[in-house]
């Protein structure tokens, strides 16, 4: 009925539920709002006259009249009590008490006031610690909110002091909001095209997937793949004489590709005896949208259904990160590589961001070589990297192990 959690609140008693509204309505005109009703005993003149009253719960809507409202309120009140005692200027002592009562309370209610403007609500010690160790771990400010608001609703005020378990429960929600994508069989041949701005490491990643796909058969027991790659980065030479090194070491084919047109004879060429296409692009800035929009148009190709994953350094800021997966949506990737993890050791804001956009992981890299250092993710692995928490491993291990 009565609703709002954003103000703070106030208590006023009177002999009944109108008579605290008479009250409130002379303090803040309809500048209130109340919250909550209740009838509590009250002990009456010298403890012998006993009786119920009403105590009211309220917030104030309007902070910035409320003040002069109710200094309005008490001044009325004020001739009233006067009027009322008979006083005249015979009186002057019971005057200068009076308002010297009077002005304490207004004293009272200035304090009052100026706290709610200031918005003085305290925040428990374990919820500010909490918050603390999010922004440590470069977590969103918009990610540190919603777990604020968990602890709120989660935790009672016993239950706060218990630091630890606030902490264990808070590594709990960091890890139910890691999304790792699932390993998907593709009929033959499998096509996979990595997109993502400049300086991620896209074909160093190119180069860990196709080694990845080679060693994963022999693990199993199986033939070695045909893998064929494509260089469709049109903005870097150094980009194709690199991929062309790397398919030299691995045995694997690369192809140059101009336009669709040429990514779509290839792949007539070569998709009955393959296995395994891997398609490189240009990396352009996440604002570059002109050329976003026209790589885009060169990976359209009629018939060919592709895999395709957004490749992110683990280092990239929160509000670079919302900036690339906006721009890089078009391409429809279902998934995304974190590239570069030996370069950082916060992982709060990749956690946010994913989380934010429900964006899964399919796989992370570390450093520069081909064939190593790349792997399937798992939730053990972010937790166990979150700096400065107590990390219960068996805990973890048993609530995320696969």
């Amino acid at each position: 009925m009565y609703s709002d959690n954003n103000l703070p609140t106030n208590k006023i008693c009177g002999k009944s539920l109108d008579d605290c509204k008479i009250k409130l309505f002379e303090m803040y005109h309809k500048n209130y709002q109340i919250k909550n009703i209740q009838t509590i005993p009250h002990p009456g003149l010298f403890g012998i006259f006993k009786k119920d009253i009403t105590e009211v719960t309220y917030v104030i809507n309007n902070k910035e009249n409320s003040y002069d409202n109710s200094v309005n309120a008490f001044e009325k009140n004020k001739d009233e009590i006067l009027n009322n005692l008979g006083v005249n200027s015979s009186t002057t002592k019971q005057i200068a008490n009076l308002d010297k009562k009077i002005d304490t309370l207004m004293s009272s209610l200035s304090s009052q006031i100026s706290g709610i403007n200031a918005g003085s609500e305290k925040v428990h010690k374990s919820i500010l610690k909490i918050e603390e160790l999010l922004e440590e771990n470069e977590f969103s400010k918009e990610y540190i909110q919603e777990i604020s608001d968990k602890i709120r609703s989660e935790f009672s005020l016993d239950e706060l002091e218990n630091f630890e378990q606030v902490e264990k429960q808070v590594i709990d929600w960091i890890g139910e909001s890691i999304k790792i994508a699932k390993i998907k069989t593709f009929r033959p041949p499998h096509v996979i095209i990595l997109v993502g701005p400049t300086g991620v490491g896209k074909t160093t990643t190119i180069a860990k997937l196709a080694a990845q796909e080679i060693i994963i058969a022999g693990n199993n027991g199986l033939k070695q793949p045909v893998i064929r790659l494509i260089s469709a980065d049109t903005t870097r030479v150094a980009a194709e004489e690199q991929l062309r090194r790397y398919g030299k070491i691995m045995e694997i084919p690369v192809d140059k590709a101009e336009n669709a047109d040429d990514i779509k004879a290839i792949y007539k060429q070569c998709k009955d005896s393959t296995d395994v296409i891997i398609i490189d692009t240009a990396g352009y800035s996440p604002n570059d949208s002109e050329h976003i929009s026209k790589l885009k148009n060169t990976l359209s190709v009629d018939g060919i259904r592709a895999d395709i994953y957004l490749a992110i350094t683990a280092s990239t800021k929160v509000r670079d990160l919302r900036n690339i997966i906006q721009n890089y949506e078009p391409f429809g990737f279902a998934s995304v590589i974190i590239t570069k993890c030996d370069e950082t050791s916060q992982y709060g804001n990749i956690i946010s961001i994913l989380s934010e956009k429900n964006i899964p992981v399919s796989y992370v890299t570390y450093g520069q070589t081909p064939g190593k250092n790349i792997s399937r993710p798992n939730v053990i692995g972010f937790l166990k990297r979150l700096v400065d928490f107590n990390i219960d491993r068996i805990h973890i291990e048993d609530k995320f192990g696969e």
